[in-house]
């Protein structure tokens, strides 16, 4: 495919290649212009499929035997950085990683989407492989999206999400009768790397934090976990300061879990940026 350009469905169910833009910004595509095969551009062929697969949180012992056969009959699977070593063994086909570190997340999803088109294009069976569940703050929903632009309605296997699991690794219960009566999944970083608001503080409330690292919080009544927030913890901290969060409130850090790598962290608040300091130079 071209650069800056984009596979749109044509009538007849096949792929075409269309547009001339700049790769690095988001195409739009009008639904009036579905099914229209411009005179330029030749048609490529019958579509090929995709299942988005969630990875569960590394061990390869929690994939779901869905997500296990799905990785077994793709032509090729299409990964996310954060898949663990462990389960990328289990790969025998053609295996693409997307690159998503912080500042270049946006291209390369697009880079994703390309990689998804062509496969597509080419008739073959994808897997799109997600760290945790992908409906978990893992833009699953959007990917689902996207996908239908090109004229294929994914398929989707669940994963165990990282946000129960994390946490369950390093023993630390996300409710606990007496102790935490629910608990609230957050995300540390939002669209287009914004900051997301915490939770406000109320008395007898459980708070917990969790990347792949997961980073847990606790009072009496609520458990929080965060999602991908290590980075910026030190901000993290400050905003649950404000939020009235005592100095005292307990916090879990963990990190990688479930797979050979976990580390945890136990401590508070207070304590939550010296608690850092000690994970990322062991």
């Amino acid at each position: 495919m071209s650069e800056g350009t984009r596979w749109v469905p044509s009538s007849n169910s096949s792929l075409i290649e269309v547009g001339c833009i700049n790769a690095k910004k988001d195409f739009f595509l009008h639904e009036e212009m579905l099914g229209i095969t411009p005179d330029h551009v030749g048609g490529i062929g019958k579509l090929g499929s995709i299942t988005l697969v969630g990875a569960g949180p590394g061990d390869p012992d929690l994939l779901t035997l869905g997500a296990f056969k799905a990785i077994q009959a793709a032509d090729v699977v299409i990964a996310d950085r954060l898949v663990s070593k462990e389960i990328l063994s289990l790969i025998k086909c053609e295996l693409k990683i997307a690159q998503k570190y912080p500042g270049c997340a946006h291209d390369a999803q697009n880079e994703i989407y390309r990689w998804c088109a062509e496969g597509l294009a080419e008739g073959k069976n994808i897997v799109r492989l997600k760290i945790g569940d992908p409906f978990v703050f893992g833009r699953g929903g959007e990917e689902v999206l996207e996908l239908r632009k090109f004229g294929v309605e994914a398929k989707v296997i669940p994963g165990i999400s990282s946000a129960l699991a994390g946490p369950l690794a390093a023993g630390i219960p996300v409710t606990h009768r007496g102790v935490a009566n629910r608990v609230v999944f957050c995300t540390g970083m939002g669209k287009e790397e914004s900051v997301p608001d915490v939770p406000a503080y109320h008395p007898e409330q459980v708070k917990a934090l969790v990347r792949l690292v997961a980073i847990l919080i606790a009072n009496f009544d609520q458990t929080c976990v965060f999602l991908m927030a290590v980075g910026r913890l030190e901000a993290l901290t400050d905003d649950l300061t404000r939020e009235g969060y005592p100095q005292s409130t307990p916090v879990g850090i963990i990190e990688r879990a479930t797979t050979p790598h976990e580390r945890t962290i136990r401590g508070t608040i207070s304590g939550s940026m010296k608690a850092l300091f000690v994970l990322r130079t062991r």
